[in-house]
């Protein structure tokens, strides 16, 4: 602490109102730092990219794309899992329990996917259905995602289907992000978060549609920590005060 000169905090929904000024101005009232904050999006953007161009596409438990140019940044998707978070964990989870809920109510029989949503659960009545979606967060729904990519790795056809529309989703959500910013010639584009790294058909599906819909880009592949943020916002704030 005695030799910290910057705090920089990325935070989901900081950007809502006047929170990022009250969070800045709790911190430094209580560490007597310069402090910065951010949306948590933006800050894994500057881990992959510093302060210079690209486009960061995040699937965890929820989705969103980050992009920035010229030294302006701008959110793309994000709008959380009422109004989207499309190709994130939780949508991805929750397409399988509407399928569930869809043939509940009409006593059709459930597939091998359900069955095992079901399994993972404790319970096929509809009370054990609604407890569990109503009761729980969204990273506890969202970390059933692992028995979709199971079951697609065993060939199963539906499970296959949901990763791929995820990938398309987050692939356009992409191109969305580029066309916004004008971006010419090489894009280079962040992937970041578990969903986008555990599972190969999601990833298979995103680069066949980056393929289709970009000329020129570069794919960073790695999972890069957050906290290399802090170090990049830190250098850019020395750069500037010289």
């Amino acid at each position: 602490r005695e030799n910290c000169e910057l705090i920089a905090v990325g935070m989901a929904g900081v950007e809502t109102g006047n929170y990022a000024e009250l969070i800045k101005k709790y911190v430094e009232g209580a560490f007597v730092i310069k402090t910065i904050v951010l949306n948590d999006a933006e800050m894994a953007c500057k881990a992959y990219f510093g302060d210079t161009d690209g486009i960061l596409a995040i699937s965890g438990t929820g989705s969103s794309c980050f992009v920035q140019k010229g030294g302006a940044g701008e959110m793309v998707g994000g709008w959380g899992h009422i109004l989207g978070d499309e190709g994130s964990g939780y949508h991805t989870v929750m397409h399988v329990f509407k399928n569930i809920v869809y043939k509940y109510d009409r006593a059709l029989p459930f597939d091998d996917l359900s069955k095992a949503m079901i399994g993972e659960i404790g319970g096929s009545t509809r009370s054990d259905i609604m407890n569990f979606i109503y009761n729980n967060e969204k990273d506890k729904i969202a970390a059933l995602f692992p028995i979709i990519t199971d079951y697609a790795k065993e060939g199963d056809a539906y499970a296959s289907m949901l990763l791929e529309n995820a990938g398309k989703y987050l692939a356009e959500l992409t191109v969305v992000a580029y066309n916004k910013k004008s971006f010419k010639g090489t894009a280079k584009i962040g992937l970041k978060g578990g969903i986008f790294h555990n599972s190969s058909f999601m990833f298979s599906a995103y680069m066949d549609e980056i393929q289709k819909r970009l000329s020129s880009y570069d794919i960073i592949k790695e999972d890069i920590s957050t906290t290399k943020a802090v170090c990049n916002i830190y250098k850019t704030e020395k750069k500037g005060a010289r």
